[in-house]
């Protein structure tokens, strides 16, 4: 039998790189970017700065290392849960739990994100952003794609599925920041997300678009609308 494991000297220079990232990652959560230097990150790593540069060229390229390890996690998570031949709630359901379980392993690193957005440079930002960009919106399509295979079953209304990608997404993510900010007070849960994106906060929710829409028009027919309202003290005005 072939034997794939990697060189000594491989897996040597993965287990330091990795070491390093580590290093620098806690150092970034704990310091920001901007207040964490190279020296730093080859002390706490226990190697020379010299060393450090064998691996890294600068500390933006470690930042963007980081970050773009992150992303492809998430990337290849789910898109394999997207690819499978499940129901299409099935996969949608899996899709945030997918994205539940990447962002709650790596929160340093999407906390470091967020926080950092001035971080790198305008040239390093924009290259990373634009990696990330790239693979979000290939997602996006394939989540677009169960969409659309649903409307075909009459499982959703018809609408735009890119959107309806785009929604289900935002709320997810809505959902994991706050739950980063205060995990007590706001705890997370795929199932709560599901029903809120599926059924709406209406209590006509699941009930079809023909209850859903006539509730909306009474609701809006109660609310005096600021033309209106302008009218009514016209005329009461008037009358005096």
């Amino acid at each position: 039998m072939r034997n794939t494991r990697p060189p000594r000297k491989e897996r040597e220079y993965r287990q330091r790189r990795s070491e390093i990232l580590k290093t620098a990652l806690a150092l970034f959560s704990e310091k920001g970017f901007h207040g964490t230097s190279m020296q730093e990150i080859a002390e706490k790593s226990e190697f020379a700065v010299g060393t450090l540069y064998n691996f890294f060229a600068n500390k933006d390229e470690i930042y963007k290392t980081l970050i773009t390890d992150t992303a492809d996690q998430f990337h290849f998570s789910l898109m394999k849960v997207l690819q499978t031949r499940t129901g299409e709630l099935s996969r949608l359901k899996a899709c945030v739990e997918a994205k539940t379980r990447v962002f709650l392993e790596n929160m340093d690193s999407v906390r470091i994100y967020f926080a950092e957005t001035q971080g790198a440079t305008i040239h390093i930002k924009t290259g990373l952003d634009q990696e990330i960009r790239t693979r979000y919106e290939e997602y996006l399509q394939k989540l677009a794609g169960v969409f659309q295979s649903g409307m075909k079953k009459k499982l959703f209304r018809e609408q735009d599925p890119y959107l309806l990608a785009l929604t289900l997404d935002s709320i997810s993510t809505a959902f994991l920041v706050a739950h980063m900010e205060s995990p007590d007070r706001h705890p997370f849960d795929a199932e709560t997300i599901m029903d809120i994106f599926l059924n709406g906060a209406s209590k006509t929710g699941g009930a079809g678009n023909e209850k859903m829409d006539m509730a909306f028009r009474m609701d809006t027919d109660q609310t005096p609308s600021p033309s209106g309202a302008l009218r009514g003290r016209r005329r009461g005005e008037s009358g005096r």
